[in-house]
């Protein structure tokens, strides 16, 4: 699964409480886990493409990840994210 391999990438890191995201970072990493590109999803949330790259920023520093797909991992395994 793609969640277990994100994670296996730091095997000695225990999960730590993500603090909370906020509404528009949750729906930032939904939308780009669903495959919307920046500029889409930014479309789709009705801001700049600069805006969501701060929230992506936001939920990536919070989530403790290196990367948006790092985030985007965590927020799954975390259960911030449902489908």
């Amino acid at each position: 699964m793609f969640n277990k391999k994100a994670l296996e990438l730091e095997p000695d890191k225990s999960a730590e409480p993500a603090q909370s995201l906020s509404l528009r970072e949750t729906e930032t990493l939904t939308l780009l886990s669903l495959g919307y590109s920046r500029a889409q999803a930014a479309n789709t949330m009705g801001i700049s493409e600069h805006t969501l790259r701060a929230y992506a920023e936001s939920a990536r520093y919070k989530l403790g990840a290196v990367n948006t797909i790092h985030a985007v991992a965590a927020a799954i395994s975390r259960g911030l994210i449902v489908f």
